[in-house]
């Protein structure tokens, strides 16, 4: 009888212990898919676009191309400021050849 109590208190002990475990994993999972998340997005033309500040001019490369962008509104998705491709881009394909 001692025994079978023992093995039942035993048992109740270690099942929150699994339990939070795969909580935890689960809640790990959801923050390393997140971050993947936030580092794509901040891949993005509008990621890197919304970490300018207002009234700044920054130079942000895009596929390969480098770009003027100057802000005068703090959201981002606003249409007021600008865009422009430098005229010095580093990118070889604006190296004219001639020949």
């Amino acid at each position: 009888m001692i025994r079978a109590k023992y093995n039942f208190v035993l048992a109740m002990l270690t099942v929150p212990l699994f339990t939070a475990s795969c909580k935890d994993r689960d809640y790990e999972q959801m923050l390393m898919e997140r971050q993947r998340v936030e580092d794509s997005l901040s891949n993005t033309i509008e990621g890197k676009t919304s970490s300018i500040p207002k009234d700044h001019f920054e130079t942000i490369v895009f596929e390969g191309c480098e770009y003027l962008v100057y802000k005068e509104e703090p959201d981002s998705n606003s249409a007021f400021g600008f865009m422009a491709h430098k005229g010095n881009c580093s990118n070889p394909i604006h190296v004219s050849n001639p020949e």
